[in-house]
Parts: C-alpha cells; sequence; structure tokens
C-alpha cells in the first residue's frame, strides 16, 4: 500500500511541477522576457530544462526520503556486498566447524560403546571386589589391636615432642641472637667498604694531583729558566744604557699590523709600507731627536730585496701578523736603524673560555703573600702566552691586563674562604696573536666555580 501511495504522490508532484513549470514558460515566452542576456525563445527553453531538473530531483528526494532501501541501495551498496562476503565466509567457516563436530560426535559414540564395554567389566571386578572386602574386614580387626599399640606409642612420642619443643625453643632464642650479632657484623662490614671505597678514591686523587703538580713544576722550571734568561738580557740592556744612552733595543718591535686575507698585491704593498711607515714614526719617537736636528731622509734603513722577501713571505692569501723589529741596539739620536720583519700567521691561538695557567692558594695567605702569588699568576700566564704565539704590545712590553677594580672585588672574595682554593686565568674571548690577551680569573674550591672576575 505504501508503495501505491508514493507513485501517486510522485505522479501528482510530477504533474503539478509539469504545470508550473510550463504556465511559467509561457509567460516567460510572452512576457518575452531574458535570463543572462538570452533571447527570449533560449530563455524558455532554459526554464523549461530547469523544471524537468525540478522534477527529476523531486522525484529522486521524495524515494530517497520515503524508502529506506533505495537509500541503502544508492549509498550502502558496497558496504552490503562486504557484509554479504563476510557473511558467506563466516558461513564456509561455520559449516566447517559443523563437520568437525560431527567428525567429534561419531569418534564420542566409539568411546561411548569402549566405556559400555568397560562396565560390564567393572560389574564383574565389583563382585570380586565384594570378596576382598570381606577378607580386608577381617584384616581390619587385626589391624585395630594394633592400633591400639600404636595410640600408646603416640602418648610416648607425644612426651617425647614436648621435650624437644622446650628444646627448640632455646635453640631459636639463641638462633635470633647469632642473627643480630650477623647483621650488626654486616653492617659493621658494609661500613668498612664505603670507608675503604672512599679512601681509595682520595688516593686515586691525591695521585692524580701529584702528576698535575708534578707538571706545573716542570712548566715552573721552563719559566724560571725563561724569566732567568730574561733578567740577564734585561741586565745586558741596562748595561748598554748606563754606558752608551740605548733608545732602541735590539729586538723591540717599533710596528705591528695584521694583513687580512685574500689581499690583492697592491694591497698588500700598501699594507706593508704603511707598517714601515709607522715603525719610522716611532723609531724617530725614540731616538728622541732635537726639534733642529731631526734627519730629514728616513731612519729606517731597508732595501727593496727586504721589502719583496716580505710580500712573497704574504702573498699566499692567508692572514698574517707582521712585526716589524729592531735588528740591533741604538743609541739617541742615530740616524740609521736597521729593522727586520717577523711574520706570523694569524691564527687563533686561545679559545674563548680556554685555560692558559692556575695556581693552588691556601686559606692562611697575608694580603702581601696573596698579591704575590696572584702575581706570580700573571708572569706565568704572561710567559705561556708568549710561548703559544701571543705577542706583547709594542709600546708596553706586556702581554694581556686585569682591571685593578676586578682584582680588588677578588682579593675580598679569596679572604673569606677557609679551605685551599684554586684560581684559574681563562681566555675571556678568543686571542689571536695581535690581539689583546683579556683575562678572566676563575675561583674553584673542591672542584666547585666560587667566582669569575674580569
Amino acid at each position: 500500500m505504501a508503495g501505491y501511495t508514493l507513485i501517486l504522490a510522485i505522479l501528482i508532484l510530477g504533474g503539478m511541477i509539469a504545470t508550473l513549470g510550463d504556465r511559467i514558460g509561457t509567460k516567460v515566452g510572452k512576457a518575452r522576457l531574458s535570463i543572462f542576456k538570452l533571447r527570449p525563445r533560449d530563455t524558455a527553453t532554459v526554464v523549461t530544462i530547469a523544471t524537468g531538473g525540478m522534477i527529476s530531483a523531486s522525484t529522486l528526494g521524495i524515494l530517497l526520503l520515503l524508502s529506506s532501501q533505495l537509500r541503502d541501495g544508492l549509498f550502502r551498496l558496497e558496504s552490503i556486498r562486504s557484509e554479504l562476503s563476510s557473511s558467506q565466509e563466516q558461513k564456509q567457516k561455520i559449516e566447517t566447524e559443523l563437520n568437525a563436530a560431527k567428525t567429534e560426535q561419531e569418534k564420542a559414540q566409539q568411546r561411548l560403546g569402549e566405556i559400555n564395554k568397560s562396565l560390564v567389566q567393572a560389574v564383574r571386578k565389583q563382585s570380586e571386589t565384594q570378596a576382598l572386602l570381606q577378607s580386608v574386614e577381617s584384616k581390619f580387626a587385626q589391624a585395630d589391636e594394633q592400633l591400639q599399640k600404636a595410640s600408646q606409642q603416640e602418648a610416648d612420642l607425644r612426651d617425647r615432642i614436648k621435650s624437644l619443643s622446650a628444646e627448640q625453643e632455646s635453640l631459636q632464642a639463641e638462633s635470633n641472637q647469632l642473627r643480630g650479632e650477623k647483621e650488626r657484623i654486616s653492617t659493621e662490614l658494609a661500613s668498612i667498604s664505603r670507608d675503604r671505597e672512599t679512601l681509595k678514591q682520595r688516593v686515586d686523587e691525591s695521585e692524580q694531583r701529584l702528576v698535575e703538580i708534578e707538571k706545573q713544576r716542570v712548566a715552573l722550571g721552563s719559566e724560571v729558566a725563561s724569566l732567568e734568561s730574561a733578567r740577564e738580557q734585561l741586565l745586558i740592556s741596562l748595561e748598554a744604557l748606563r754606558k752608551g744612552n740605548v733608545a732602541i733595543f735590539a729586538d723591540q718591535i717599533l710596528s705591528i699590523g695584521v694583513v687580512r686575507p685574500n689581499l690583492s698585491q697592491a694591497e698588500l704593498r700598501q699594507a706593508s709600507t704603511q707598517l714601515l711607515q709607522q715603525a719610522e714614526r716611532n723609531a724617530r719617537e725614540l731616538l728622541d731627536f732635537l726639534p733642529d736636528q731631526a734627519p730629514k731622509e728616513p731612519v729606517i734603513k731597508i732595501t727593496d730585496a727586504q721589502i719583496e722577501g716580505l710580500l712573497n713571505r704574504i702573498k699566499d692569501g692567508k692572514s698574517y701578523v707582521i712585526r716589524i723589529l729592531s735588528a740591533g741596539n741604538f743609541l739617541k739620536r742615530e740616524t740609521r736603524v736597521a729593522i727586520a720583519a717577523d711574520v706570523t700567521l694569524n691564527r687563533q691561538i686561545f679559545a674563548a673560555g680556554a685555560e692558559i695557567a692556575s695556581l693552588q692558594f691556601t686559606p692562611d695567605l697575608s694580603a702581601q703573600a696573596l698579591a704575590s702569588r696572584v702575581e706570580q699568576l700573571f708572569l706565568l700566564v704572561s710567559f705561556r702566552a708568549r710561548r703559544e704565539g701571543v705577542l706583547a704590545n709594542p709600546l708596553t712590553g706586556k702581554v694581556g691586563n686585569f682591571p685593578p677594580d676586578a682584582l680588588t672585588e677578588l682579593f675580598k672574595v679569596v679572604s673569606e674562604l677557609k679551605s685551599p682554593y684554586e684560581i684559574k686565568a681563562v681566555a675571556k674571548e678568543a686571542i689571536f696573536p695581535a690581539s689583546s690577551l683579556i683575562l678572566e680569573l676563575v675561583i674553584r674550591q673542591n672542584g666547585i666555580e666560587i667566582g669569575r672576575f674580569s
């Protein structure tokens, strides 16, 4: 009945929409309306097509709205097929299991026949067992007599058990006491083992520290030898100063500069010329000429061959540090100064944060002794920096600097320490041969950093 009603509703609705479309098309044709700049006739055709589309859409919509089977057929066809395939697979699986169950049933029937046979044999054995039971009853009477005798023996055994229980309680108390003693000894052994590990660790640390101290002793010995050589050189220079009024000493730096990488030959020549001009100005200042006696000719004596040799050493495109050095001792107001050019590859010598030197300190040092010890640290830093290739300041002759305010703050901190500590001198930033060695002092105590000063 619902299907007939659905068909009737579709027919009525289609007729109504067709009639409505015909009337709209007629009115559009008569009114000669135009849509989308079409001709009136084409506009009527478009309206008719739209009406037909509405009929189809409404028909399909009603079918889908009122018929769940049609919706399933349109939208769930693949799902239904998949479920049907799954159902068939389950059916085959159930049939397979049913055949297996039938096979098991046949085997069970066979086992039932065998059980029936065994039952007949059991009935026969039952009669035999009955006769055996009577024999057992007679033996039971005999066993009852033996049981009475065993009861008497049981009473005797109970008395013996009580005696043994008392002895067991005594042994248990002694065992508990021994167990407590064992635990105490185990605890002491564990404590001794920990102490032994601690002592072993301290011995290892002491041995490592001895190795470090030995290395520092060797380094300090080398430094002392170098300082002694420098002292002797200084004495020689002082003697020369007293005798001849020396203005420029041998190997004294007259100018210093850095040549950037990948410069042309003309740029290299210009940089070299600027260094020689700076050396000329510094040499004239050191020679201390009177205003009216200054020579008009350059005091720096250098040949073209020396300049070409210098350019050949730096023409490979790398960065170099060039120092113009005095080739000997020269007195005040001398008009000729021989020089030599020292060329060093401009490489990173110390990375930022790299340790340069360190010394151990004790908390019982006086202020003077502490200052002297810190001065030793600075001397060690200067020695090692020079040895690695850091160039001294051409005016002051020193390597590195440290602000006095930071040093005062460091003295305040270390004066409050109550146990030995270590001060390390590290590079605050990356250091190259011609760059200034800016130090940072780090205080460490028992492996823990106390503070940094720079």
